[in-house]
């Protein structure tokens, strides 16, 4: 459909490419990078996003503070994925690392892999090659190609 093409090429113009590029950025100057992607559609929540997670939909599961009310009462589900993105984020404040014993592997960002912790649609943390992978290719060219001609004057 093409409203979710449109959806999905919006979030990688605005959120995804622009994430790649400055984990990018940071693994060229010899520092760390972790990416992730969420995926993540609470059951109360399904009926209401036709094309997965929203923007900032994330946060309340980052803090593991599920109480905000949207959508109903947090299942076990939601819970235990609030506590694994908790331990994450915390972990990360703590050494600049968010792998934690017990919780699937966040890999760090290479050029070479583009691995990501993708937090699926059903819960499941994984460690894997980037999906969007593709599309994001495409959007880093039309940056590459936007760039060249404003540096030439052009809008």
């Amino acid at each position: 459909e093409f409203a979710e093409v449109i959806t999905k090429f919006n979030t990688d113009w605005v959120w995804g490419e622009p994430a790649r590029f400055t984990a990018r950025a940071f693994v060229a100057s010899g520092r760390p990078a972790y990416i992730y992607h969420f995926g993540y559609v609470p059951a109360s929540m399904q009926g209401r996003t036709g094309y997965g997670a929203g923007h900032g939909s994330e946060v309340a599961y980052v803090f593991n503070n599920l109480s905000g009310g949207r959508g109903g009462t947090p299942t076990p589900q939601d819970q235990e994925v609030a506590r694994m993105m908790n331990a994450y984020w915390v972990n990360f404040a703590k050494t600049g690392n968010p792998n934690v014993k017990g919780l699937p592997e966040w890999p760090a960002y290479s050029i070479q892999k583009e691995e990501i912790l993708d937090i699926q649609s059903d819960g499941k943390l994984v460690g894997k090659p980037d999906h969007r992978k593709a599309r994001l290719d495409v959007i880093e060219k039309a940056f590459i190609y936007r760039a060249r001609i404003q540096s030439r004057g052009g809008f």
